[in-house]
């Protein structure tokens, strides 16, 4: 199998709208064109480059096929597929459009359901990088008899924390 070394570079590179073209596939049960090209960052939008500038790839399919980005709006997916750069699927909308948007498709947690789940999702315990205790001095913490600030003091937390840990509403064995 030969490479069209066109696409990686050389004498003669492709422009970036033959990349794009080259870089996505139509996927035929959502409608969605999955972007296949390369990925700035980890939340899944795809992205080109545009002369020596990186661009997220649905924005750049929004501008291809559509028309111009306002200053400060963003560029929506009404399938709710960060890979897909379909222009029918992409909408220009405000933070708070794009906010409203997950709400209304209930993609966005809000009140007790987000704070449950913001609770439920976090690391506890000894698997949370930013704790300063383990097992072996929570255990240390149960079994000492004086003040609770002092205890905090010692081990370089707040006295809520010594509180919660004597009441077993954390750090639960």
């Amino acid at each position: 199998m030969l490479i069209d070394l066109r696409f990686l570079g050389g004498k003669n590179p492709k422009s970036h709208i033959e990349r794009f073209d080259a870089s996505y596939m139509p996927e035929p049960m959502s409608g969605c064109w999955l972007w296949l090209g390369s990925e700035r960052g980890s939340n899944g939008y795809g992205s080109i480059k545009v002369g020596k500038k990186y661009v997220p790839s649905h924005r750049y399919s929004y501008q291809r096929f559509v028309g111009e980005i306002p200053e400060g709006m963003l560029v929506c997916h009404r399938c709710d597929n960060p890979s897909c750069v379909n222009p029918y699927h992409l909408f220009l909308g405000t933070t708070q459009d794009n906010a409203d948007d997950k709400v209304r498709k209930n993609r966005q947690a809000k009140g007790k359901k987000l704070s449950d789940a913001q609770r439920k999702n976090r690391p506890r315990g000894e698997k949370n990088w930013n704790s300063k205790l383990n097992q072996e001095k929570v255990n240390q913490i149960r079994s000492l008899n004086m003040p609770q600030r002092k205890i905090a003091k010692i081990f370089g937390v707040s006295q809520a924390l010594i509180s919660k840990i004597k009441r077993k509403e954390m750090w639960n064995d």
